[in-house]
């Protein structure tokens, strides 16, 4: 049993994936789904006994599939050791698939397990969630939606088994009524759903236990990527000799600050100065200069006018930013069409994005960051679209225009050779504007410490969100961009 935030890094699956590994698990390993069964209703009640451990009264809202079956053994559990339990199933007993059927018996009838068709909610101390699984495709509607919308109403915790019921787990984005959890914990492997989407809403803590499958069988399938770890700059980059000096750690160039935007390049520079690159410069609009300047005073900051003015600095850059407050005027036009060119690494962001959406091309040596809103740019859709299928998209992305994608937004995702990286850090603090220039200064000065892309993309968006973690701790609301250069500081130096 691990708890996803620990640290490591956990593979992830689509349901799919999840069948296949059960699938190979009966055939190949001598493991049945009753043994599955048990085992989970085993690893559910250890967390209990971890989380919840003063529970003396526990509702277990039974449905009709093995996710029931989890919950009734959790019930003889409870009811061996003398916490007082009761089981509220929400289809009748005829409709129980047979698993479910024979573990209600089994498990909890022969136990002495009180069971309780009643749709009043008894009080309780813990609320478990065992109605609906991975496998639900239709929407929770009618008397069903009532019964989770007064679970979501109890005071009481609610731990979900496998998969808050209502929650694609896929996609991560609920169908209809879903169950919000205090924490959850998931078997076999981690389902992308729980990850990305709207998951953060619903799932609470999560936690995986892979019921007993080898861990052989587990890591050689096939799976979707994987949580990125806990960031580790040093380890990434190495110790820096003592007399190295600012040429030996890179050179960031960063392009945009139209009129009236001068602060998103001057916070992407500052952050790839504190996430430490060597020498940052920006090119920026001539009325620009002056407020970046006054701002930050570590940044070397160049007026221009034409793509020709960026020649000179581009020889001297060793990784570009392009894009934070750049405009899509005919002076961002130009600049775009100068960089494009270059062989050097990028970042491409903001308005680079959508300037890109319009001169569509493929590249090895560019990071794309872009918000639901610019990838459906990219990918010639709607954001709604982005935002329900988020897995798919990164990897659209990704496939049509190469290099790595950073689909941002809670649970953000790194896609590298359709292989994608699930962010498990951050949180709502970044809900505020200019958070998305720092993450971008925050690549770009991994690269130019000399760290590959798809490293620096999935250590830069675990810095990211831990920072916003680190200055979040009395609040979420209130948080500005500024805030996290200070924590980006103390994480890169771990």
């Amino acid at each position: 049993m691990n708890f996803i935030n620990d640290g490591n890094q956990y593979p992830v699956f689509s349901r799919q994936q999840i069948i296949g590994l059960e699938k190979s698990a009966f055939a190949n390993h001598n493991i049945s789904a009753c043994t599955l069964m048990q085992n989970a209703g085993q690893a559910a009640f250890t967390l209990i006994q971890q989380l919840y451990p003063k529970t003396r009264q526990v509702l277990i809202v039974a449905g009709g599939g093995n996710n029931a079956g989890d919950g009734y053994v959790l019930a003889r559990l409870l009811k061996k050791h003398n916490i007082g339990c009761c089981v509220m199933p929400v289809v009748p007993v005829t409709q129980l698939r047979a698993d479910a059927r024979r573990a209600q018996h089994e498990f909890a009838l022969d136990a002495g397990v009180h069971i309780d068709a009643s749709s009043d909610l008894p009080d309780c101390d813990l609320i478990v969630d065992a109605m609906f699984g991975t496998g639900l495709s239709r929407p929770i509607e009618g008397s069903l939606a009532a019964i989770i919308k007064a679970v979501n109403h109890s005071p009481a915790p609610v731990l979900c088994l496998d998969i808050p019921s209502g929650l694609n787990a896929d996609t991560g984005n609920p169908a209809g009524a879903c169950v919000q959890a205090s924490a959850t914990i998931t078997f076999i492997g981690l389902k992308s759903g729980l990850l990305t989407g709207q998951a953060r809403d619903y799932t609470g803590e999560v936690i995986v236990d892979p019921l007993g499958l080898p861990g052989a069988l587990i890591s050689q399938a096939e799976k979707l990527g994987h949580t990125i770890a806990r960031p580790s700059p040093n380890r990434l980059l190495g110790a820096r000799r003592q007399s190295s000096y600012k040429n030996n750690h890179g050179h960031v160039l960063v392009i945009g600050g139209n009129r009236g935007y001068a602060n998103a390049a001057r916070l992407a520079g500052q952050a790839a100065a504190r996430s430490g690159a060597g020498l940052v410069s920006v090119a920026t609009h001539a009325g620009s200069v002056a407020p970046i300047a006054a701002a930050c005073a570590s940044l070397m900051v160049t007026g221009i006018d034409t793509g020709s003015d960026l020649t000179g600095l581009l020889k001297k850059a060793d990784v570009i930013v392009l894009g934070p407050g750049l405009g899509q005027d005919k002076w961002a036009q130009k600049l775009f069409a100068r960089v494009i060119e270059s062989k050097l690494p990028m970042v491409i962001d903001a308005d680079a994005l959508r300037l890109l959406s319009q001169n569509p091309g493929r590249c090895d040596h560019w990071i794309l960051t872009p918000h639901p809103g610019e990838a459906a740019q990219l990918l010639a859709t709607r954001k709604q679209d982005i935002q329900s299928q988020r897995v798919a998209c990164a990897r659209a992305i990704q496939e049509q225009y190469a290099g790595v994608t950073i689909l941002k937004g809670a649970g953000t995702l790194v896609c590298h050779q359709q292989q994608i990286g699930f962010c498990t850090h951050g949180n709502a603090s970044l809900a505020t504007g200019g958070t998305g220039d720092v993450l971008t200064g925050i690549i770009a000065g991994l690269v130019a410490q000399g760290a590959s892309l798809a490293d620096a993309g999935h250590c830069a968006v675990a810095l990211h969100g831990r920072a916003a973690e680190s200055v979040s701790k009395t609040g979420q609301r209130g948080v500005l961009a500024e805030d996290l250069f200070t924590a980006i500081y103390t994480l890169v130096n771990q």
